[in-house]
């Protein structure tokens, strides 16, 4: 019987692709800000009061805090931070050369052969990981 928290073949891609925008994240955070700066016309002609809090720096925040895109890439980069710090040196060092390194073009096998590990072994550690970051955001 499958385990209902295993990941399949989708997940792990779409969870390896949060490691390999880590490093774009914050581009996307402040873009996102930048873009809930923009004021929109007001439709409302003619129409009562508004509730929204007359601070515009406070509004911003209140936006921002509240904007799922901000909020979902910052539990992406607290949780790849989390998680790298849940794993050994070794493994530590085998992600960040796979996703930020210089063989980050290597595949999987090529990259266990480099660090000296088997294909099973590092087919192993790359679930372990990938499950330690669903875990660490939420996903499962």
């Amino acid at each position: 019987m499958r385990n209902i928290l295993s990941l399949d073949s989708n997940d792990l891609k779409w969870l390896e692709d949060k490691f390999e925008r880590y490093q774009q994240l914050d581009r996307e955070i402040a873009i996102r800000k930048e873009e809930l700066k923009i004021r929109e016309d007001d439709q409302n002609i003619g129409g009562g009061k508004s509730n929204v809090v007359g601070n515009p720096i406070e509004s911003q925040v209140i936006r921002e805090q509240s904007d799922p895109f901000i909020v979902q890439r910052e539990a992406w980069k607290r949780g790849i931070d989390k998680t790298l710090r849940q794993q050994n040196d070794d493994v530590k060092a085998m992600i960040t050369d796979k996703y930020w390194g210089e063989n980050s073009y290597m595949d999987w096998t090529a990259l266990g052969k480099l660090h000296c590990c088997s294909q099973s072994k590092i087919y192993r550690i790359r679930y372990k990981f990938l499950e330690d970051f669903a875990k660490n955001i939420g996903y499962i």
